[in-house]
């Protein structure tokens, strides 16, 4: 690629981008020629990233160009005053020229004048605003991120529009070049938090970002955790709480998820349910929420640590009971907990990746004929089919899929601890898990902690949701319109 000027010909410049790009067949060049200045003109853009209607006005309006009789201008300014409304900047390498044509601009020169111009006419492809995927709520907004960053951050200027709320754009990224906004309420978001976003950010040489989810590993505080140290959400009103919080939201051109930073493990858990029901339904959910979380890790490897060292611990007839499932099964129960986990995975990925109609068809189907003939077969007991049954039921409590999978994981390690060393074991890896949590930091601020990080006392909201008038705020409220 060459940087050197532009030719001032335009069958120079023509030639020359020709060379550079004759084996990009999706290039086009489009001459036209302007009547009453006697002069060529020559389009240059990428098939298909165009908004054809505004390009054809443009060169509808060029070939019509006649002479003023009375205040004649030069076809400098008369091309400027026609391409006004697109005009981005002038291009004066060939280098800049080759860069704006792949980034979706629309190239024009004119033969005699020796810079170009770069004209926004391309055609953003976005699907429309829905319902988010992943994080429905009963009552709430129903509106959800798409891929288009300027969407995005259109739809968080929608609910505020207070003049504190600051985005900075810049380009990521060394061979495919993506658009990241840094969003964050002025005075609310601490100097030293910003300070350290931008400067994770600028430490990042990644050749290719297509998601937030490749960013986000790239700038958390540890990579050797399961825990996910900062939040992503496709919704507008949790962008919206969290940025009144004093927290920054990460937004890349091209993925729906919304980053924001810091987080701790209770903001993980919340939901914005929590807030558009009534405060009892809203704590009794939170509740059970941290209730699953520890039958999803602890249920299985608590079955594995009674009936295999302590059974004794049980009462007399439900130990007899279970003696009884388990008479004609030739493996420990360690074994059997293993086969029937893997199983239940193995369908819960199979479902996601199955067209929809087919993956959930599957995943019922599947699960319950395979338990039901597992069972028969006297491969597993029929109490090890309801206990992996209820320990994948309550990982789906979760608000945030990926913490949630992160537990998911740690299950298989609590099974471990506990065919090893039984209670003890299961005891000892459940202060490893508290162990680990304490010691983890989301951009240097406390992940495991009942407060949040800017020191308001709203260490109440952290396991149940009070009445509003019994407490300071709602740290998931949607921030409203104003008028400023």
């Amino acid at each position: 690629m060459k940087s050197k000027p532009l030719h001032i010909k335009l069958d120079q410049k023509q030639e020359e981008l020709k060379s550079e790009l004759d084996m990009q067949d999706d290039v086009v060049f489009k001459q036209i020629f302007i009547p009453g200045y006697e002069v060529s003109g020559l389009f240059v853009f990428v098939n298909g990233t165009m908004d054809y209607p505004a390009f054809n006005e443009i060169v509808l309006d060029l070939s019509a160009a006649q002479v003023e009789t009375r205040h004649p201008i030069s076809i400098e300014q008369l091309v400027i005053s026609k391409i006004c409304s697109v005009r981005q900047q002038d291009v004066e390498t060939y280098e800049t020229a080759i860069e704006h044509i792949f980034d979706g601009k629309t190239l024009l020169f004119i033969d005699g004048i020796a810079n170009g111009y770069a004209l926004n006419l391309e055609k953003e492809k976005v699907r429309t605003l829905g319902e988010p995927s992943t994080e429905r709520v009963v009552r709430g907004p129903k509106l959800g991120f798409i891929e288009s960053l300027q969407e995005n951050i259109g739809l968080i200027r929608q609910y505020s529009n207070h003049p504190k709320l600051i985005v900075k754009q810049q380009k990521f990224g060394t061979m495919e070049k993506r658009e990241v906004a840094l969003i964050y309420y002025e005075g609310k978001a601490s100097d030293s938090l910003l300070k350290e976003v931008n400067k994770r950010i600028n430490e990042v040489k990644a050749t290719d970002l297509q998601d937030s989810g490749m960013l986000e590993e790239l700038i958390e505080d540890t990579s050797l955790t399961p825990f996910p140290q900062i939040q992503n959400t496709e919704r507008p009103d949790k962008v919206l709480a969290a940025l009144q919080e004093g927290r920054v939201v990460i937004m890349v051109d091209g993925s729906p998820f919304a980053l924001m930073a810091p987080t701790t493990m209770t903001m993980l858990l919340q939901s914005p349910d929590d807030y558009y029901e009534r405060w009892v339904a809203g704590s009794f959910l939170r509740v059970l929420r941290y209730f699953s979380l520890f039958v999803t890790v602890f249920l299985s490897g608590i079955y594995i640590s009674l009936v295999s060292f302590n059974p004794g611990l049980l009462p007399s007839g439900l130990a007899m009971s279970i003696a009884g499932t388990r008479e004609n099964v030739p493996f420990p129960p360690f074994v059997e907990a293993i086969i029937m986990e893997l199983t239940i995975e193995l369908l819960r990925e199979a479902g996601i990746r199955l067209p929809a109609p087919i993956g959930q068809t599957v995943g019922l189907v599947g699960g319950v004929i395979i338990g039901q003939a597992a069972v028969q077969a006297n491969i597993v007991s029929s109490l090890m089919v309801i206990i992996v049954a209820i320990t994948t039921i309550t990982s789906f409590t979760v608000p945030q899929y990926s913490f949630g999978l992160a537990f998911r994981a740690l299950r298989f390690g609590a099974m471990i601890f506990a065919a090893v060393l039984g209670l003890y074991g299961t005891t000892l890896f459940f202060i490893i898990v508290i162990s680990h949590l304490s010691k983890l930091t989301s951009f240097n601020e406390s992940y495991f902690q009942p407060m949040d990080f800017i020191g308001k006392k709203t260490w109440k909201d952290a396991f149940l949701r009070l009445p509003k008038r019994k407490k300071g705020g709602n740290s998931l409220e949607p921030v409203r319109r104003q008028n400023s």
